[in-house]
């Protein structure tokens, strides 16, 4: 079921506001006095404008923020009080018509929200669909190599986590796009997702110092697929969008609240539905599995001094066979990270 927002003349909202006497308040009037939700138009201090939801503390957002251009995104507890209040404020003024219609998005998925904690998911999540357009968008698609990247993403996400744990903890736990450290958390547990040619080097290669670090969680695999170019008269290949359209439609029919969140994941790539990606199909062969402990080839922030960072590198897979794992292992530990994680 897909959701339409009906644009009309631009009334400006914020227009009539007059800014606050002190910088730590904010003067404002609720969105609609009938809305299930805490939403408010509001102006700051410096006459900035601003959307706010009151909510209550113990539904503080569990998914990071989105940076976007022109918009600081935030969240504030005062000091008094048991609610705390999410706020997303415009710092470009000459952006404010396309910062409204980003408001008016979000008004509108709120309202559908069943519960207050999805109702801020969904504040989250419809800012991350406008991540490209106020960022100020891509001129290209994605490259090959990120395509391969994706996928190998999206097939952990199909193959490994929706068998263990549904499509809402699968997709919730689908950090890496958001800038995470490690591509999926489930509970204490991370995965990190590779994709590699099946005929090349045996080599998977290292983003940062961060991406194998074990520091803080119970465990971490490397999931690592092959997938190679295939041919467009090839029947079992595949492109990025039709594993991508796929997934989504798993998602949306045992879950239509949990589209959203995998559409914020999806724009937060760098997918963009509207790119053409027919002239590039792939087929994904074996995945090999690894658990990162102990001596494992890697390099972490705990063996140099401080000040290095930005570390990229390769880990020869031969030289992790040592370290190879079973499914049956990965599917006890994350069954028994999420159990831990909900309780």
């Amino acid at each position: 079921m897909k959701r339409k927002v009906i644009m009309t003349e631009y009334t400006d909202p914020w227009k009539l506001m007059s800014p606050p006497d002190q910088a730590a308040n904010v003067n404002g009037r609720r969105v609609d006095q009938d809305f299930p939700w805490s939403l408010f138009w509001a102006v700051d201090v410096d006459s900035k404008c601003l959307l706010i939801f009151q909510h209550d503390r113990l539904n503080r957002p569990s998914s990071r923020l989105p940076k976007l251009h022109g918009v600081e995104f935030e969240t504030r507890t005062p000091d008094s009080g048991s609610r705390d209040i999410l706020v997303i404020r415009l710092v470009d003024n000459e952006q404010r018509e396309i910062f409204h219609r980003l408001c008016l998005d979000i008004i509108s998925a709120t309202k559908m929200a069943r519960t207050e904690q999805e109702a801020i998911e969904c504040f989250i999540s419809r800012t991350w669909r406008w991540h490209r357009l106020l960022r100020g968008g891509r001129n290209d698609r994605l490259s090959d190599e990120e395509q391969k990247g994706l996928i190998g993403e999206l097939l952990v996400l199909q193959n490994v986590l929706f068998p263990l744990v549904g499509v809402k903890a699968s997709v919730q736990g689908w950090t890496g796009p958001l800038n995470a450290p490690k591509d999926f958390e489930i509970g204490r547990l991370c995965i990190e997702a590779k994709a590699r040619r099946g005929a090349a080097k045996p080599f998977i290669s290292i983003s940062s110092e961060h991406q194998l670090d074990s520091e803080g969680v119970d465990a971490l695999f490397i999931h690592v697929s092959e997938i190679s170019a295939a041919s467009e008269d090839d029947l079992q290949s595949i492109t990025v969008t039709e594993l991508a359209r796929n997934i989504f439609e798993k998602i949306e029919a045992l879950d239509i609240y949990t589209v959203e969140i995998f559409e914020e994941r999806l724009i937060a790539a760098g997918f963009d539905w509207a790119d053409n990606y027919t002239d590039k199909k792939w087929k994904s062969g074996a995945f090999s599995l690894f658990e990162v402990k102990g001596c494992f080839p890697r390099v972490t922030p705990s063996m140099y001094p401080s000040g290095v960072s930005n570390l990229r590198y390769a880990i020869s897979l031969q030289d992790c066979e040592p370290f190879r794992s079973s499914e049956e292992k990965l599917k006890e530990l994350i069954l028994g990270a999420l159990d831990g994680h909900q309780h």
